[in-house]
């Protein structure tokens, strides 16, 4: 496991790009993206995530590329990030060619102070940890409400299910003790959420989360779950949005 920093700074420069006064979260989180985007060096291979803030990251990478001419080649970790690069001219990988990438920029739902995150609301953890274990540098962007002290204040752990196999999985993650739910689509759209690369999305809900290392162990040993949202030690920074300007541990 990575080595947590103790330290918590508080960054107010380097956001000319929009400018001295940042009243609103969009403006906090569009600076959070453009301090991420501003970490990617030219000639990197770079992995981007998905999220609201996420995507102001890849906007500004995008404009670095057409008025610095930085070049870098950039997996995605889902169709609408892959969407977006495809628009603003980011060149793009398959991830099936890649097995190592200098640095992947995400977002997150939960992050507790080692780190440790809950991602996939989204429904696309399963290809945002693969994206994430190539990468010498993982850095998380989000707005402040993501921050929590105990992971399990707010969300459900995300899990990708083989269709096959949703009876057993729902059944062994009970065990665990979690409420279990199939994720559905929005109203007004017929069936259950499917993941990218085709699997089901549940959600299991175990309320405060006293030990995420251990429940993302027993959980990686139910067949069948092919992936879950639980991200232990793997970050190496987090930037947050805040009111008091952007923050970072």
């Amino acid at each position: 496991m990575k080595t947590v920093l103790k330290k918590t700074l508080t960054i107010r420069a380097d956001l000319g790009d929009i400018g001295a006064n940042m009243n609103t979260m969009n403006e906090l989180k569009q600076a959070a993206g453009i301090r991420a985007a501003n970490m990617i060096q030219d000639g990197m291979t770079v992995g981007l995530g998905t999220g609201s803030t996420a995507t102001y990251m890849v906007d500004h990478l995008a404009k670095r590329i057409r008025e610095e001419g930085i070049k870098v080649k950039a997996v995605s970790t889902s169709w609408s990030t892959t969407l977006q690069c495809r628009k603003c001219g980011i060149p793009l990988m398959e991830m099936g060619e890649v097995s190592h990438l200098d640095i992947v920029i995400d977002g997150a739902d939960e992050i507790d102070p080692s780190r440790n995150l809950i991602k996939g609301r989204g429904a696309a953890h399963l290809l945002e940890k693969i994206v994430a274990s190539m990468a010498d540098t993982y850095i998380i962007i989000a707005d402040s409400s993501k921050k929590v002290n105990q992971l399990g204040e707010k969300f459900a752990v995300p899990l990708e299910i083989l269709p096959n196999a949703i009876a057993l999985v729902s059944a062994r993650v009970k065990a665990l003790g979690a409420t279990v739910t199939v994720r559905m689509g929005a109203p007004g759209k017929d069936g259950p959420v499917i993941s990218d690369s085709g699997n089901l999305i549940a959600d299991a809900n175990f309320g405060l989360i006293k030990d995420p290392a251990k429940l993302a162990r027993d959980l990686e040993h139910i067949p069948g779950l092919v992936g879950h949202g639980l991200f232990i030690g793997m970050a190496d920074k987090v930037i947050l949005a805040s009111e008091n300007g952007l923050e970072e541990f």
